[in-house]
């Protein structure tokens, strides 16, 4: 169980690292001034599949003697609805009062969307459009709560799941009918839930410096090249669906090789805060950036390096603040730590 199971909580970590990069262009574009976003501007399409392929083998990991879904799923309720409850209403909360203080002090907004009334109606539709952007992909994880009992029959016999999975794909491909759940989620996840049931290991190589250096380009090409093909085409799908496998594999030998290098040791560190950084960022990031943009920094953004060197910044910030605060919660108040991210 072990080997199945290593690294994979240090490939998540670093797979919502790069969510951040994704994000770390939306407040720039707030400001009025001209930006030259040459070399930032690009998206890793991969991370969002690449999570879901992992949820799904990890809820379907050790399933073959038994599956005891009543557990399964008072333990999502636990690891997932709690906390998208917590953090999706203390955020319209807080959104609501940044943007009321920040419009009384400086009598303009500085944001994408208005002021929300607090009411009734709002108060319950927050849930459906949650204030958190990618809090998108938690609903996905959710909804497909109920339907992991009739997944779990259909990955019992791989012909019948592959024919399923074919359908799925299908879908997808040629808009037959409207599936809530997102192209980025439902066909890794499944796949993911057939992997995990068959206790599949990851496949292990001893890469050196050269070859690790040689992989590591590969996989940042690859997860920022998919993004380049839409989900609309039934072999494009299927080929989005083997580069998220490759990016697994990549990455896991990439850590695996490298185990005394300074990254793998920050990614070991520190992979207890993956949620906490996940849920915290786009706010975070909204702080930070807006806070860079009125210091002045905004007026610099038309040279493509000095906008490089803001990202950068950005992303550095962010993430010191959010490891900072994931510590400290932890350490002075740990039950309402675990409580908010579900552990």
């Amino acid at each position: 169980m072990k080997k199945n199971l290593q690294h994979i909580d240090e490939i998540r970590f670093l797979v919502i690292h790069m969510i951040l990069v994704n994000h770390l262009l939306i407040n720039i574009y707030l400001t009025k001034k001209p930006i030259d976003t040459s070399l930032v501007d690009f998206w890793f399409e991969i991370t969002s599949p690449i999570l879901s392929l992992i949820s799904g083998y990890l809820f379907f990991f050790k399933t073959k003697d038994g599956f005891h879904f009543g557990r399964k799923v008072k333990a999502r309720v636990h690891s997932l609805l709690i906390p998208y409850m917590v953090w999706t209403l203390a955020f319209f909360f807080i959104f609501f009062i940044l943007k009321e203080v920040y419009f009384k002090v400086f009598h303009t907004t500085y944001w994408f969307w208005p002021i929300v009334p607090l009411n009734a109606k709002n108060f319950l539709t927050v849930f459906i459009h949650p204030p958190l952007i990618n809090f998108w992909y938690l609903q996905n994880l959710i909804l497909i709560i109920p339907f992991n009992f009739i997944i779990y029959y259909l990955i019992k016999n791989k012909y019948v799941f592959f024919l399923f999975l074919g359908l799925v794909i299908a879908v997808y491909a040629f808009k037959c009918c409207d599936i809530y759940f997102q192209a980025r989620f439902l066909p890794y996840y499944l796949l993911g839930c057939f992997l995990g049931y068959r206790e599949q290991p990851i496949p292990s190589y001893k890469l050196n410096g050269p070859w690790s250096f040689l992989i590591l380009v590969l996989m940042l090409l690859l997860a920022s090249q998919t993004s380049l093909f839409e989900y609309t085409n039934y072999l494009i799908i299927v080929l989005k669906m083997a580069v998220a496998l490759v990016f697994i594999v990549g990455v896991y030998n990439l850590i695996d090789s490298n185990m005394d290098s300074w990254p793998v040791s920050y990614l070991r560190n520190n992979k207890a805060y993956s949620f906490f950084l996940f849920a915290i960022h786009v706010f975070l990031n909204s702080l930070v950036q807006r806070a860079l943009l009125r210091m002045g920094l905004e007026n610099y953004l038309y040279n493509k390096y000095f906008a490089l060197l803001f990202n950068i910044l950005s992303f550095v910030l962010v993430v010191l603040l959010a490891l900072a605060i994931a510590r400290f919660l932890k350490k002075r108040f740990a039950r309402f730590y675990y409580f908010i991210t579900g552990r």
